[in-house]
């Protein structure tokens, strides 16, 4: 009977047990979009028109708030609110006035997310918690802020983009004229990702691929890591 003792307890310990997780849950998560790279970009020749610059994007990083729902039989929901940015330089001049346009500016997006996830696979540990990986897909939203271009810059000028400005009033202006022309998307995403449940805690990590177009300049799709923590209810 002894022989069976540790056999049986290991099967007890690692068997699915369901109710080892919490109905719904809140939490808060940081994220990064790793594949994600904005080039520079330059035009013009200020001998005899204007030149502008602008840096790449490169470490674009967020963080973000999230609900699940575990208790829906078969499937769970997750629904996330974030942000991710970064920041740049940019540059603007030309022959006519005395002082350039240069400063940093941001490029940020705001998204939603819907996901509808299945469990793959799950460990259960009696009353601690245990171990779930999932996968699944679902609907998204986005609301991102336009790169600064030359475009922007000749509709926010007077004279042009040969003519003289005010580089002070203008940097405002251009500000202002990003926030009123933010670029709004929608799409769909596919998601892989584990929970590790302690006791009224839940540790999420998730790889998520969105496909949306205008998110990101020149893109059809990026990808996501996020690490989150929860607390289950």
């Amino acid at each position: 009977m002894k022989k069976l003792l540790i056999p049986l307890m290991i099967i007890f310990i690692l068997a699915p047990i369901e109710k080892a997780y919490s109905l719904f849950g809140v939490g808060v998560y940081g994220l990064k979009d790793p594949q994600v790279s904005i080039g520079e970009y330059s035009e013009g020749d200020l001998s005899t028109d204007y030149t502008f610059s602008r840096g790449g994007v490169e470490e674009i990083r967020g963080f973000g708030a999230f609900l699940y729902i575990d208790a829906i039989p078969i499937i769970d929901l997750e629904v996330n609110v974030e942000t991710a940015f970064d920041k740049y330089s940019f540059k603007f001049e030309n022959a006519a006035s005395t002082q350039p346009l240069e400063s940093d500016f941001g490029w940020a997006r705001v998204s939603g997310y819907l996901t509808v996830r299945k469990k793959l696979f799950g460990l259960g540990v009696p009353i601690l918690g245990g171990l779930k990986l999932h996968a699944g897909g679902g609907l998204n939203y986005h609301s991102s802020i336009p790169l600064a271009s030359v475009d922007m810059v000749e509709s926010l000028t007077t004279g042009g983009l040969t003519g003289e400005f005010e580089s002070d009033n203008l940097e405002d202006e251009l500000i202002e004229y990003l926030k009123e022309n933010k670029i709004d998307s929608n799409g769909y995403h596919v998601q892989l990702g584990a929970q590790i449940k302690l006791l009224t805690f839940n540790l999420f990590c998730n790889y998520r691929v969105t496909y949306a177009e205008d998110v990101i300049p020149d893109e059809d799709s990026f990808s996501s890591i996020w690490l989150g923590l929860a607390f289950g209810f």
